[in-house]
């Protein structure tokens, strides 16, 4: 029987078997505001209000910035440090993808953490083809030889992504990447993360005249008999709630 952790998402998780199966990778992609980082935090506070310690990465915000504007949701983020139940920080003198995850791991190990957001796969994406980064996957000629031709920057951080994703997989914790969709079928810069995580969930506005409705889609679900369509969401003083009772929804083109 697979082991679930419940998202703390109302409703959402009625789509997926009760939750994310335990020790999966899921991207949640969407454009600006859709929600991806709510959707996380949210995940986070629920887990760390049940026995489920988690961390926030972040490599774009600060921590502070963050743990304020979940208050408007209720979210004490302060206390729950303060109980060493959640953390959320911020990296932003890393520049090495493998640093990244030893700084996540270790910070996991302290807190036996079982729930992992990283906040997005967008930013790792940008610093991913830095020296320190590609060095150990070139062959030595390449690197040693100034006249050696190197392969392509997209060729390099595809694998990158692709190694990234498959050690977070056989981590003791559930782990969430955010990221940017970048255009129709494609929800990550360079199209790997989508391939290689166990689950894909996307996020994205809808609109009739002026009204705007915030939408949610499972696309995959690995050992998940996952409910397929898409769904409303709203934002209220309790964050993100998924609204399943009337069914999927019709989206306007």
């Amino acid at each position: 029987m697979v082991k679930r952790l419940k998202t703390g998402i109302e409703g959402f998780d009625k789509l997926i078997e009760g939750g994310f199966p335990e020790k999966s990778v899921i991207l949640v992609s969407g454009g600006p505001g859709t929600g991806k980082t709510t959707f996380g935090l949210q995940f986070i506070y629920y887990g760390a209000t049940h026995n489920e310690p988690g961390i926030f990465v972040s490599f774009e915000q600060e921590p502070q910035q963050i743990k304020e504007s979940m208050m408007q949701f209720g979210m004490d983020f302060e206390k729950l440090e303060k109980e060493k139940k959640a953390l959320v920080m911020r990296l932003k003198d890393t520049k090495d993808v493998s640093k990244v995850l030893e700084a996540i791991e270790e910070k996991a190990k302290e807190m036996n953490a079982k729930r992992i957001v990283i906040d997005s796969l967008t930013s790792m994406e940008v610093f991913a083809p830095t020296y320190s980064s590609i060095n150990k996957d070139l062959p030595l000629e390449t690197v040693t030889n100034r006249f050696a031709q190197m392969p392509p920057p997209e060729m390099i951080i595809r694998r990158l992504m692709y190694e990234v994703i498959d050690e977070l997989k056989e981590k003791d914790f559930t782990t969430i990447i955010t990221s940017e969709v970048v255009g129709e079928n494609m929800y990550s810069k360079y199209g790997v993360a989508e391939f290689v995580v166990d689950g894909l969930i996307v996020l994205h506005y809808s609109s009739i005249g002026q009204k705007k409705f915030g939408n949610i889609e499972v696309k995959k679900m690995r050992e998940t008999k996952h409910i397929h369509g898409v769904y409303d969401y709203t934002m209220d003083e309790n964050g993100i709630k998924v609204v399943i009772e009337h069914g999927p929804t019709v989206l306007m083109k």
